[in-house]
């Protein structure tokens, strides 16, 4: 289950500049730190107009170098305001193309706004396009994230809020994002030459991984869309995803066993197997461990199995090994190196679970610990 409700932190890609060109910026929000100007998702969707620069603002007036590529789209981009060492916050996300010269952050009397706006009235025209177009479904998301903030708020020890607050928030979370899929359909049926709407599908795909609607959107893109560059590395990724389809055999992935580093990945014997990809320094990772040990316990003599794959950093194996003896884990945890596995099947939000029959073929994605304990318990008792 995923718990991070309300902080924004985003990974920064690593960049290369060749010859650079500058873009001038006014800002009226203010900074405690330099702020932050990176690609907003995975550098494959740049073609090399990757960016990673900081820069102090002075006088509400700062500057960037980007680099001077030909661009065949406007690119996604985002400023990141650093909060403490473990936190950002990130703004909307802004457009740049080889034309775009200025850049307009937050509004006046405004202080805590993160809007971004550029010098380029297509790209205005475009995004305000959008923006219209999803108007209600964005009001009616605000308004469940403040109604939820509050009521998260109202528990005083946070490491102690019901678990029914998370499962009806998991399950409004799940339907606005199904709205939100389907809303960007009927958008791009409408407006198949959009590269907003491009990026978009970029971002549910790269949050969620692979659903058949994103195929679907991505086929009523225009072909002139799908002739750049961006949009065949996103076609790319979406086939090499598809394996996860519901009713598909679960890939066997190239990873190798923690405790036993001779012993490759493979399905136990079960009527239901869970595969859980996780981290070791993941929070919400983490949260779900105790009601997995104990569903564990409960059921695997009754033919329920869990698999883990640990995404973990080489410099962080040790962590890794810790946080299993910690839990006293029971199950298998398999080690995929550094997320080069889970990065080729974009499975880049964690955590992220399977639920297989019998023969490895995929029940259910993302299953929550109450859907899982009601199946197991009707099914296994």
């Amino acid at each position: 289950m995923k718990k991070i409700l309300f902080s924004a932190i985003i990974v920064i890609s690593s960049a290369s500049f060749g010859q650079n060109i500058k873009i001038s910026g006014k800002s009226f929000r203010p900074f405690k730190y330099k702020i932050i100007l990176s690609n907003s998702f995975a550098d494959k969707y740049y073609n090399g107009n990757l960016i990673k620069d900081s820069t102090a603002i002075e006088n509400g007036k700062f500057s960037f170098k980007t680099p001077n590529k030909t661009s065949d789209i406007p690119y996604a981009y985002v400023f990141v305001d650093k909060i403490n060492a473990g936190s950002f916050y990130k703004s909307s996300v802004l457009f740049i193309d080889s034309k775009t010269k200025n850049i307009l952050l937050g509004k006046e009397n405004s202080p805590e706004n993160f809007e971004v706006t550029t010098d380029s009235d297509f790209i205005k025209k475009e995004v305000l396009k959008f923006q219209n177009y999803f108007a209600a479904f964005n009001k009616d998301k605000e308004n469940f994230n403040e109604t939820a903030r509050k009521e998260y708020d109202q528990f005083e020890d946070k490491t102690k809020i019901p678990q029914g607050f998370w499962d009806q928030y998991e399950t409004s979370e799940k339907k606005f994002s199904a709205l939100e899929d389907s809303t960007l359909l009927e958008y791009v049926k409408e407006n198949p030459n959009s590269f907003v709407a491009l990026w978009k599908l970029i971002e549910k795909f790269e949050t969620n991984g692979y659903n058949p609607i994103y195929e679907e959107i991505f086929n009523h893109l225009s072909s002139e869309i799908k002739t750049k560059r961006t949009a065949k590395t996103l076609q790319l990724a979406i086939k090499q995803a598809s394996v996860f389809q519901i009713g598909k055999q679960f890939p066997v992935p190239k990873i190798k066993n923690i405790d036993n580093s001779k012993k490759e990945f493979s399905l136990p014997k079960a009527k239901y197997t869970l595969v859980d990809f996780w981290f070791s320094s993941c929070k919400p990772c983490l949260e779900q461990m105790p009601q997995y040990v104990e569903l564990y316990s409960k059921f695997a003599s009754k033919g329920f199995k869990i698999i883990g794959i640990a995404t973990d950093q080489n410099k962080y194996k040790t962590n890794l090994e810790n946080i299993i003896q910690k839990f006293k884990i029971p199950w298998s945890n398999y080690w995929d190196e550094n997320g080069k596995q889970s990065s080729e099947w974009t499975i880049t939000s964690f955590p992220t679970n399977f639920l297989l029959d019998e023969t490895g073929n995929i029940l259910a994605k993302n299953i929550s610990e109450k859907e899982l304990s009601e199946l197991l318990n009707k099914n296994l008792n």
